[in-house]
């Protein structure tokens, strides 16, 4: 009696790298290990200053990890009242311009995505020069006064509504990710272009408009130039505004030293390193919201990215 032979699998061919190819990928690896280091380390150098004590952050010695943990400068800034104040107002110019943008930014491109619409080139054009020719800081000053803008919380979400390189991917992603036929099947069912923009497009563009909400929060979120320009009133200016006033406050504030004993010198010096350290917790504070909120809409971040990114 004879037995069938028993087949093996067959071993996976495997191509053979050469020696360039490998060191091409070491190259690589190490060249990205050290733009990620590049990046990641200034936000964790603020992290561990926040937590070290003040002595020991004036000193410049701190690298990877504080020898002492210490909260007095998260406690300073819980203690802060005006702090807080600028947080509420960032938050609130940040929600607000945000919803600004996208509401003048999604419905211009979907009109300038139809080839049909009746001046579309001469629109484009209208947008795409403010790229190259802006009226100045003293002819805007002269226009948000007559406006009554001036030391308004509306001068901080009147801002720049459309930006162009904005707009041009969004239009692109309109004319390449949507195809036509679900437009002319919307058309056929009786739908105008208002039904057809609400029900149809912004559904399915998730991913672009999560970019331009990315791209408007983050640029309002670390303002301050505006409200430095505008804004008398403290009660109104955002928490950047009041992290420079903070800075400022620290480096020309004078001392008579010779009116003090040696418990108020070094009592003095205490409070000067820990408004080092308070500078730091108040930074890392105020990056917290976008680092947290970056994960959640990475995905339609990188969709909405490479979808518009060819601006036709």
């Amino acid at each position: 009696m004879t037995t069938a032979p028993v087949k093996l699998p067959a071993k996976r061919s495997r191509i053979k790298r050469s020696r360039a190819d490998v060191v091409f990928d070491v190259v690589n690896i190490i060249l990205v290990g050290l733009i990620t280091l590049t990046m990641i380390y200034p936000m964790w150098y603020v992290l561990i200053v926040s937590f070290a004590t003040p002595e020991e952050a004036a000193l410049g010695k701190l690298y990877f990890w504080p020898k002492t943990f210490s909260i007095e400068a998260y406690q300073k800034v819980f203690e802060t009242k005006s702090i807080w104040i600028g947080y509420a107002n960032t938050i609130l110019y940040t929600v607000c311009h945000t919803l600004y943008v996208l509401i003048l930014t999604i419905p211009s491109a979907y009109a300038l995505s139809k080839k049909q619409l009746p001046g579309r080139v001469v629109i484009t054009w209208y947008f795409f020069i403010t790229m190259f020719l802006s009226g100045g800081l003293i002819p805007s000053y002269l226009l948000n006064k007559s406006l009554g803008l001036i030391n308004t919380r509306w001068i901080m979400i009147l801002g720049m509504g459309v930006g162009y390189s904005n707009l041009v991917i969004t239009r692109t992603f309109f004319q390449t990710s949507i195809p036509l036929e679900v437009y002319e099947s919307a058309y056929i069912d009786g739908a105008s272009e208002w039904q057809t923009f609400l029900r149809i497009a912004v559904p399915l563009s998730g991913a672009i408009i999560a970019v331009m909400a990315l791209y408007a929060a983050v640029g309002t979120w670390g303002s301050w130039y505006t409200a430095f320009i505008y804004i008398t009133n403290q009660t109104k200016w955002p928490l950047q505004l009041r992290l420079r006033q903070i800075l400022i406050e620290n480096q020309t504030q004078s001392l008579d030293i010779q009116q003090m004993t040696q418990e108020d010198i070094e009592m003095m010096q205490h409070q000067a390193f820990l408004m080092f350290t308070t500078k730091y917790a108040i930074i890392f504070i105020a990056c917290l919201p976008m680092l947290i909120l970056y994960p959640f809409i990475q995905k339609y971040f990188v969709k909405g990215v490479m979808i518009g990114s060819l601006k036709g």
